[in-house]
Order: C-alpha cells, then structure tokens, then sequence
C-alpha cells in the first residue's frame, strides 16, 4: 500500500492574495515565501509564514536599499496584511 502526503500549500493558496495589491506584485519565491515588488520591479520586501503557538502567522520584511539590509515587521494573522504592512 503506498501512501501520499499532501503537499504544503502556497502562500496564495492557503490565504488567496491578490497577485497585485495596489501598486504592488506578490511573485512566489518557494512554498513559504512571495517576493513584493513595485510595477517597475523595486523590491520592496518579502512575506514569509512562520508557525506561532501552532498556528499559521505572516511576517513581512520590508527591504532598506540604501542600507541593503531588511527590517523585519510584526507578525500579523492574514497574509493581505503582510502585504499591507509594506505598502505604507
């Protein structure tokens, strides 16, 4: 008897984001990770799902380019909210 395991969901399929979110683009990266960027392609920064207490959370890492580094944001429940945070 063979067994299947199911394979882990996308960001945007376990919490439908949109692709563009405003002036936004959210491109997977991997299972667990989406690239935000501008329309001219400016990386803004990254969302990423991380485990909380057993439960699915989403952090957001908003990219510095004059520092070439990323500060990371809180973790928020949604992954639209991920988003949001690097919107503003």
């Amino acid at each position: 008897m063979q067994t299947t395991t199911e394979p882990q969901l996308r960001i945007r399929t376990a919490h439908p984001v949109a692709r563009s979110r405003g002036d936004l683009r959210v491109l997977d990266v991997r299972d667990d990770l989406s690239r935000v960027t501008r329309s001219n392609g400016e990386i803004v920064g990254y969302v990423d799902r991380v485990d909380v207490s057993g439960d699915t959370a989403y952090r957001a890492r908003r990219y510095i380019a004059a520092e070439r580094r990323f500060v990371e944001l809180p973790n928020v429940w949604s992954v639209d909210d991920a988003v949001d945070c690097l919107r503003w």
